[in-house]
């Protein structure tokens, strides 16, 4: 590592365990209302992303006011805000207190993919806390959660760490195949966040006003492995919990692997519209989700 990177690292790493200790100087319902000041503050005058978000929800949207568009954008930073301060949180938390800070529905598609003995595919998002939903739902069952190796190496380790430490185990991006499958072999549940473009790689399907490279690493594993695919998203509830609802993607074997995989992501693209609509600012919409063509 060059030595101005790695100082660079160094000031971020220090910087953000300042800002954690400082948190914890307050209970985490406090933090959050420090962190919503900070976000309406960012969305005014450090508006990171904020042309490209209202940019998408103008379009995903098309019956919503003006107004109506930006107080969502508003929501969006504020919601942000919120999964970050209780992530921060969660080196704070029991083991019972994470167990029950998501109340999970459905969970019987889970309790039938254990009893097949192939483990399953468990797809989310970005959407409501996808960390606290992987880390509650691994308190109650063996799971290993598909990850990107951050560019800041500390970051990456004390991410980790947090991670492991909370129950569950992490696979890097760039060694999932294998990973992954052996897992699945062990009777396991793997968590894949879908909802990133994926460039080349990526099969292109409907979302929202216009086809998005969808990641194929999970239909590819899914079909391999003869596992089923459970998608799973959290609600945030007025007391500051979650409610987690579970819905099975039906796996085909036609014989042709490509279309197989289209038709799986296309239901799975489905069904996080679903969500978003109804919650739009629970979707992490700083992501450029729509590249191909000069789109956005």
């Amino acid at each position: 590592m060059k030595k101005n990177k790695k100082l660079q690292h160094l000031t971020e790493y220090y910087a953000l365990k300042v800002t954690m200790a400082f948190l914890y100087l307050f209970s985490m319902e406090t933090a959050k209302k420090f962190g919503f000041f900070l976000a309406d503050l960012a969305f005014k005058f450090v508006p990171i992303r904020k042309k490209h978000i209202i940019s998408s929800l103008t379009k995903a949207f098309p019956n919503k006011t003006k107004e109506e568009i930006n107080k969502t954008a508003k929501d969006i930073y504020k919601q942000f805000i919120c999964t970050a301060v209780e992530i921060i949180f969660v080196s704070k938390m029991s083991d019972s207190q994470l167990k029950n800070f998501v109340n999970f529905e459905n969970i019987y598609l889970v309790e039938n993919a254990l009893k097949a003995g192939k483990g399953a595919i468990m797809l989310s998002a970005h959407f409501g806390n996808w960390e606290m939903l992987a880390i509650s739902f691994a308190k109650r069952y063996p799971l290993s959660v598909i990850v990107a190796k951050q560019e800041n190496p500390y970051f990456d380790e004390m991410i980790n760490g947090i991670r492991s430490n909370r129950g569950y185990k992490t696979i890097y991006k760039d060694v999932a195949p294998i990973g992954v499958m052996k897992a699945l072999k062990r009777n396991e549940f793997v968590a894949i966040l879908a909802d990133q473009h994926a460039g080349d790689q990526g099969v292109y399907t409907p979302f929202f006003f216009g086809d998005v490279s969808t990641p194929k690493g999970p239909a590819v594993f899914a079909l391999r492995a003869k596992s089923p695919i459970i998608v799973g998203f959290c609600v945030r509830q007025p007391d500051g919990r979650y409610v987690a609802t579970f819905e099975e993607i039906p796996v085909t074997y036609t014989g042709n692997e490509e279309e197989d995989i289209k038709v799986i992501m296309t239901k799975y693209n489905e069904i996080l519209r679903k969500y978003v609509e109804k919650y739009p600012s629970y979707w992490f919409w700083f992501h450029r989700r729509w590249r191909q063509n000069g789109n956005v």
